[in-house]
């Protein structure tokens, strides 16, 4: 009876050792996706931005507005309505005056809603703005 359960006991004993470097990779495997993947903020609004063929990157900036085709502005990852935009968009800017900001407009939206949230920008006191296009694909 004793030599049954020792030997269950070894039996056991090495599966779990056989299983072990299994483990052990699988983890690795999830460690490395986790750090070489990509980890994007998602967009508040669905925003298309015009293609542009100029090839130049750009860096990110300290602040991002959004505008939606619908004419919705976002503020970072926030939806808001144009008054509480405004409000927060000021007091962004005076918090760090030298911020760059990131405009990233549908291309459908008519272009006196940039023009408005340029105004609002240059009245609140930014001097940094960037306008977003996406690369046009070669036909």
């Amino acid at each position: 009876m004793k030599l049954a359960a020792i030997h269950n006991a070894q039996k056991t004993t090495s599966i779990d050792d056989r299983i072990m470097p299994l483990i052990n990779i699988v983890f690795l495997l999830l460690i490395f996706f986790l750090v070489a993947g990509v980890i994007k903020d998602v967009e508040p609004v669905d925003v298309d931005p015009p293609a542009s063929v100029a090839e130049a990157e750009s860096d990110e900036a300290d602040l991002t507005i959004f505008i939606a085709q619908n004419g919705q502005l976002a503020l970072g990852n926030q939806l808001l309505d144009e008054d509480d935009f405004t409000a927060q968009l000021n007091a962004a800017i005076s918090a760090q005056p030298d911020q760059s900001v990131r405009i990233v407009a549908d291309k459908e939206i008519d272009s006196t809603k940039v023009i408005e949230v340029l105004e609002t920008l240059r009245t609140a006191g930014s001097s940094r703005v960037k306008l977003t296009t996406r690369i046009q694909e070669a036909p």
